[in-house]
């Protein structure tokens, strides 16, 4: 297995299966969490391609996925709760330490 599959299939993994509630003083939870599973599916979506472009792209799709994971990692320190909470963390966290190693290792040159 290649080292994007293998990225793309962390990815898709950590994405949550359903968006934790979000509570009463946090309408707009519900909606960021839906909003952020999206993003992290198309990012898989868009990982899953990383080993068939170039470089500078394979850099670039890099760099966007460290920040739809930011991005996520903060809806979900922010909304999620329950034990779920802890997990999203973590996985989001494992997710961007991932994403760092594939830059440094990648973009180094570019």
């Amino acid at each position: 297995m290649t080292y994007a599959r293998l990225l793309a299939l962390v990815l898709v993994l950590a994405a949550p299966t359903a968006p934790a509630a979000a509570g009463p003083a946090k309408p707009a939870c519900a909606r960021e969490l839906a909003a952020t599973e999206t993003s992290l599916l198309k990012m898989a979506v868009r990982m899953q391609s990383v080993g068939k472009i170039g470089a500078s792209e394979q850099c670039e799709t890099y760099r966007a996925h460290a920040a739809v994971v930011v991005k996520a990692r903060d809806v979900f320190e922010r909304c999620s709760t329950g034990p779920a909470r802890e997990q999203d963390i973590g996985d989001m966290d494992g997710a961007l330490d991932r994403m760092k190693s594939a830059i440094e290792h990648t973009c180094a040159t570019q």
